[in-house]
């Protein structure tokens, strides 16, 4: 079972139609951020970034569904051996007990706090799936837009359109607002937000010159980054069966961008081969 993808192929989009795109993408984007940045107030940075990694499985639905990218029963396989994955890695913080020596800092949190935390790295997977699919669907080509105008106006939008959260975030005590109050969280805070912006930016590049399912696959690599961090920073070392699901992850997502490069090969070849049909159709025609 497989869809072909049929991306729009236009010219470039004009300024007014990067800023009509920047204003529906900047929500999206927004919550996306929002929910990845919140959620490591209640659960670890290896979980978040595994459970974020479940775009992939919703890159491949969404894109499914809108045509944007193929399904295939080889993909589906890799994407459910990275769910049972994520799901040992979610038992193991759940099961986490405060006197276990092997959490380090982070076991201040309860069953709840934990799963409030994965359900929300959990939410912004969701969001980048639909994200990525979207974003795909409408411009198709790097070509056609240009990308440092794009984030541009993502940006613009969303200080122009989301700066009542500020308040209502600190006046319920969601959130308090605060100047970070030492150089050395200034240092974070601009570090962070030129990483992000970089992240970004690649992101973007890459999903529109590949496939969106290509580029989840590809985030997972910083799955075994962030448990080397942890163990580094944080003194937090993993259990054996967390590992263990975050091989499965890796692999798992290994599996499905090797097939999503069989496919595209594949693909070529088709073109390929129906090229040389037609001109040997033509040659023989003018005999």
């Amino acid at each position: 079972m497989s869809g072909d993808p049929s991306p729009p192929e236009e010219g470039q989009l004009s300024v007014p139609e990067t800023a009509r795109l920047s204003l529906e993408f900047c929500f999206l984007w927004f919550i996306a951020n929002y929910l990845v940045a919140a959620c490591l107030e209640y659960t670890s940075v290896a979980s978040s970034t595994i459970l974020t990694s479940m775009s992939s499985i919703f890159t491949l639905i969404f894109g499914a569904l809108l045509r944007v990218e193929a399904f295939s029963y080889k993909k589906l396989i890799g994407v459910l051996a990275s769910l049972t994955g994520i799901v040992l890695i979610s038992l193991v913080d759940l099961s986490g007990k405060d006197n276990d020596e092997n959490r380090g800092d982070f076991p201040h949190k309860s069953h709840t706090e934990i799963a409030i935390g994965d359900g929300m790295a959990f939410g912004s997977a969701v969001m980048y799936g639909i994200y990525a699919i979207v974003m795909k669907k409408r411009i198709g080509n790097e070509d056609r837009v240009n990308m440092p105008l794009f984030f541009g106006l993502v940006g613009l939008f969303n200080c122009m359109l989301l700066w009542p959260g500020f308040f209502i975030l600190h006046f319920t005590g969601v959130e308090k607002f605060q100047m970070p109050p030492t150089s050395k969280i200034w240092i974070i805070v601009l570090a962070n937000s030129a990483s992000s912006f970089i992240s970004d930016y690649c992101w973007a590049y890459a999903m529109l010159l590949t496939t969106p399912l290509v580029v989840a696959v590809g985030l997972s690599m910083t799955i075994p980054l962030s448990l080397i961090g942890q163990m580094i920073l944080s003194s937090q070392y993993s259990s054996a069966l967390y590992w263990v699901g975050a091989c499965i992850v890796l692999l798992s997502f290994l599996f499905v961008n090797h097939e999503s490069k069989d496919e595209e090969v594949g693909k070529e070849e088709v073109e390929m081969g129906g090229g040389i049909a037609w001109s040997l159709r033509f040659w023989v025609a003018g005999k």
